[in-house]
């Protein structure tokens, strides 16, 4: 099963979401619906999206993994993580969603604020009707691409990318193949349980 992490990351006054997961886990719609409890979301995949664009490379997944990896080489694994955290902190925001977190040195960076770990799981079947759905450029590949993207992803073939070993730290799972008012009230238990009021 492909899954998704959010990381609930608690500094000071400041509450810190990070999400990890496979690629249509529902890391955007868990951003979407914490955005309307107040919450401000610092992806590193636009940091990624940003540095393809000044290098003039088409916007495809592999031009996106092979960015990504390229700027982890050259700056450190956990990178892209210390970008929004720099971000976010200079934003001032106190409640915050971190997306696309990809590998272990990025957990670890923002694990030291203290961590709480939330699974979302989807199949990989039901993954890829959702991407057909967003009919982004990125995701315009065929089942079989998909699956190729999703196992080089999760068990570090990419890089700069280890979903698998980052998934190992979930303490709780969302079956995430319901309605979205189910991953939304879970997630409303989830930040209860956690914090309190938000």
């Amino acid at each position: 099963m492909m899954l998704t992490i959010m990381y609930v990351i608690m500094t000071g006054q400041s509450i810190y979401v990070g999400l990890v997961g496979s690629n249509g886990s529902g890391k955007s719609e868990a951003c979407r619906y914490l955005e309307t409890l107040g919450f401000e979301t610092f992806s590193l995949s636009d940091i990624v999206r940003q540095e393809v664009k000044n290098r003039s490379l088409s916007m495809d997944r592999n031009s996106l993994i092979e960015t990504a990896n390229a700027l982890k080489i050259q700056y450190g694994q956990d990178y892209l993580a210390e970008q929004v955290l720099k971000a976010a902190s200079e934003k001032g925001a106190e409640k915050i969603v971190f997306d696309s977190i990809r590998n272990l040195d990025e957990i670890q960076f923002l694990k030291t604020h203290g961590t709480h770990f939330l699974g979302i799981d989807a199949p990989i079947e039901k993954r890829y009707e959702r991407i057909q759905k967003r009919k982004l450029e990125r995701d315009q590949i065929d089942f079989e691409t998909f699956k190729v993207h999703c196992i080089r992803e999760m068990s570090g073939k990419s890089s700069g990318q280890h979903i698998e070993k980052a998934l190992r730290k979930c303490a709780l799972v969302i079956n995430n193949i319901g309605e979205l008012t189910a991953l939304h009230h879970q997630i409303d238990q989830f930040l209860e349980n956690t914090f309190g009021a938000t």
